[in-house]
């Protein structure tokens, strides 16, 4: 998958709020999905799918993928914990203008931040936005700028705005500098989540990007185990880390190994090891796609 994958869709900005960008080091990520709809099997999440692929390509640990309710507490609670454990954690839902959208207003207070009206962002609506609410009518006009009101911090490392799409004026609010507020909507989840890479890529070290190679063996999984047992125990100290995936309709397993950059050679040596012993032969992660189509 490539780094800016929308180029037609979406123009990339670099504006962001003028105060100075968070500097931390970034390792580990967390995903935190938003909204009774998910749970109560209205809409299927792409949300997560999506940022997995997206921390795999820079290098980011993806360590946890979370979907909770819309109720206060539970944002709070989830919010404070993955701010404390993961270096950047992304949001998706509940930043929209009726009732039960109150992701802002919980991570405001998960963080003991006020909310204001954001005028930049209330002026980039104006100019970008697509509906044009009748500013006779209160009640929508009200509704409508709850999109933009927003935790405000007295510093940088409090609150952030960012604006990865120049085309858009929906912001990206960070908090805390580690959580970072997306729409649940996945066409604008997906062009602000990879709008934001020019903030983050610098953030990450290059040695923790990873890579993926794989094998295709027509042996069944109980005739691997014993072989990806031992290979698993062999390659634990360079956090190597090996599994298999089932692809039923072509009759068809995938050994898949994925480490980072610096054993990519030896991993090499890894896929030739496992074509000898399991009868396989190396496919690309296209190809492997291809089998789970059939």
């Amino acid at each position: 998958m490539p780094i800016f994958p929308y180029p037609r869709l979406f123009v990339l900005s670099l504006h962001i709020s003028r105060r100075a960008m968070a500097t931390h080091s970034l390792s580990t990520a967390a995903c935190l999905i938003i909204g009774d709809e998910v749970l109560n099997g209205k809409i299927r999440d792409a949300n997560s799918y999506t940022f997995a692929k997206y921390c795999f390509e820079i290098g980011l640990d993806l360590k946890r993928v979370e979907v909770i309710s819309d109720e206060e507490d539970e944002i709070v609670e989830a919010a404070q914990r993955m701010a404390k454990n993961y270096d950047f954690v992304v949001t998706s839902g509940g930043i929209g203008p009726t009732h039960d959208d109150i992701t802002y207003q919980s991570i405001a207070k998960a963080f003991n931040l006020p909310l204001t009206l954001h005028e930049e962002t209330v002026n980039r609506m104006k100019r970008l936005g697509r509906r044009r609410i009748d500013p006779n009518d209160l009640e929508a006009a009200k509704a409508q700028m709850r999109m933009a009101t927003l935790p405000k911090g007295n510093t940088t490392t409090e609150t952030d705005v960012i604006y990865s799409l120049e085309n858009s004026w929906v912001p990206v609010v960070c908090v805390a500098s580690k959580i970072y507020i997306l729409p649940g909507i996945p066409q604008l989840f997906n062009g602000l989540l990879f709008g934001l890479q020019p903030h983050i890529l610098p953030r990450i070290p290059t040695s923790q990007r990873k890579h993926r190679v794989l094998v295709a063996t027509r042996k069944a999984e109980s005739e691997m185990a014993s072989f990806l047992t031992k290979l698993q125990e062999r390659v634990n100290d360079k956090d190597i880390k090996i599994g298999s995936y089932p692809h039923m309709s072509a009759g068809i397993n995938t050994v898949s190994i994925v480490g980072k950059e610096e054993y990519l050679d030896y991993m090499k040596g890894l896929v030739k090891e496992t074509e000898e012993a399991l009868e396989g032969k190396e496919v690309s992660v296209e190809e492997e796609a291809k089998l789970s189509l059939r």
